[in-house]
């Protein structure tokens, strides 16, 4: 009996040596392997910080994925989004990945993907009496700065944008958040996933106007005189990760539609 006993024991420990040779090999392995560093801004549910201070969120995941497919293991640092281009040039980042438009930037970066689309839309608090973006004139509004949504209003990219009387610019959305609970701004405008992030959790408190402010593909920029064999490669692995369900698989966990957010479909 005492000799059964040993020999489970033994195979136990076996056991518990082989998956921790294993563990350490496959960490010894993905050390070997070339880095890429990955530059990101603060942006839930797309680029973000646990509790653990690990870094997490949609296109951080989607970077690992696809990261692992190319070969490479990633390093990821949060960059100042109105100096993405000189870490760019510079070397210091080798990619923006952090919900990017290819549409509003496309002459300034060699790109992969596009890997997701997404809207930008406008929230009201639930007591506004604004219901549509003509509403919004003579208003005030908050977005990120160095975004899209900056751009939108302060340029008026179309007839529909309304002259607002006042554009709040914050360094990060959960700033742009703050300042419509707190009633600093009549709205705020933004990608509607990271929007959605905030507003969930407040049930009938915030609304959605009902319309796209704009449409967007994301996509991962490279400097301009860039990799373009490395961006290619990843453009066909982005490619596969949404035929083959991974990407769809990682957005749904943040609550996004798939078909609207990997395909482009209608709302």
């Amino acid at each position: 009996m005492k000799h059964r006993i040993s020999a489970v024991i033994a195979c136990i420990l076996a056991g518990v040596l082989l998956t921790a040779c294993s563990l350490e090999s496959a960490k010894t392995e993905e050390k070997t392997l070339p880095k890429i560093t990955i530059g990101g801004a603060i942006y839930k549910p797309y680029f973000y910080k646990d509790v653990e201070e690990n870094y997490t969120g949609i296109d951080v995941e989607l970077a690992k994925e696809a990261c692992a497919r190319l070969g490479y293991r990633p390093v990821f640092k949060e960059i100042d989004l109105g100096q993405r281009k000189e870490l760019l040039q510079s070397g210091k980042i080798d990619c923006m990945w952090s919900c990017f438009s290819i549409d509003d930037n496309n002459d300034d970066y060699l790109w992969a993907g596009p890997y997701l689309y997404s809207r930008r839309v406008v929230v009201v608090r639930g007591d506004s009496d604004v219901t549509r973006l003509a509403d919004l004139k003579g208003r005030s509004i908050a977005v990120q700065s160095n975004s899209t949504s900056e751009k939108i209003f302060m340029k008026r990219v179309n007839h529909q944008i309304p002259e607002v009387s006042r554009i709040a610019s914050y360094r990060t959305f959960g700033e742009v958040f703050t300042a419509l609970r707190k009633g600093y701004v009549d709205a705020i405008a933004g990608h509607e996933g990271a929007l959605l992030v905030y507003t969930q959790d407040y049930p009938g408190q915030y609304r959605y106007l009902d319309m796209t402010l704009h449409q967007a593909k994301l996509g991962v920029a490279f400097a301009k005189n860039g990799d373009e064999k490395l961006a290619g490669r990843l453009t066909t692995v982005l490619n596969e990760m949404s035929e083959d369900g991974t990407t769809g698989n990682i957005i749904e966990k943040y609550g996004l539609d798939v078909d609207r957010n990997v395909y482009g479909g209608a709302d």
